[in-house]
């Protein structure tokens, strides 16, 4: 955390809900985990919050994509730009259900 400023957490609910849209929307096995973070960065020419989105499967190397956004300013084709990211084909349609702003 920065001396003076305050971080807001994120909402854990709106992560649960992109973890579920990706899930379904990839029709993943049970055994697969899909982990989002969101994260400051400090380093030089960084967006001040970035979204990582890591992909774990059993006896495969993990995948990672990262979305210069807060987690509340993630967006139907940012998930959609993940996916294609690790390199998912996408059917169309896949994220018509994720809202843009929270429930």
């Amino acid at each position: 955390m920065l001396i003076g400023k305050k971080s807001k957490k994120p909402s854990l609910d709106r992560i649960r809900q992109i973890k579920r849209v990706i899930r379904e929307a990839l029709e993943l096995e049970d055994d697969v985990t899909v982990t989002v973070t969101e994260l400051t960065c400090l380093e030089e020419d960084c967006a001040p919050i970035e979204t990582v989105f890591g992909l774990l499967r059993p006896n495969a190397p993990q995948l990672q994509h990262k979305i210069h956004k807060a987690t509340n300013g993630i967006e139907a084709e940012d998930l959609a730009a993940v996916c294609a990211g690790w390199g998912f084909p996408i059917r169309l349609g896949a994220f018509d259900a994720f809202t843009s702003k929270e429930n």
